[in-house]
């Protein structure tokens, strides 16, 4: 069983040399991880403006209102939702339940 365990050890030696030759060509050569803007990154800028959130129907107190976006991750969204003339409430939101953003 011992000579299994000490294959593995050479494997993942010789394995992890590869992949440390390969990330250096990558970053030799200037190629590097493309990431895409998230909805994370699109609230994020939206920060402090108004914006027409349109939420599922699970959290249907939010459906096609405006809201001012007060902070904002790559998970979750604290909004300012306006209820009336007078009365505002803050709001943490899932952007998973976000379906679209219409910027003001």
């Amino acid at each position: 069983m011992e000579y299994f365990g000490t294959f593995a050890f050479i494997m993942v030696l010789f394995l992890m040399g590869k992949v440390s030759r390969l990330e250096r060509i990558l970053r030799d050569n200037g190629i590097g991880a493309v990431r895409t803007a998230g909805l994370g990154e699109q609230m994020r800028k939206q920060v402090g403006n108004t914006v027409t959130l349109t939420v599922e129907a699970g959290d249907g107190d939010l459906v096609g209102k405006e809201c001012r976006i007060l902070d904002a991750d790559e998970d979750w969204a604290l909004v300012l939702a306006n209820e009336g003339k007078k009365n505002q409430c803050e709001k943490l939101i899932r952007l998973d339940s976000v379906k679209q953003i219409k910027v003001k």
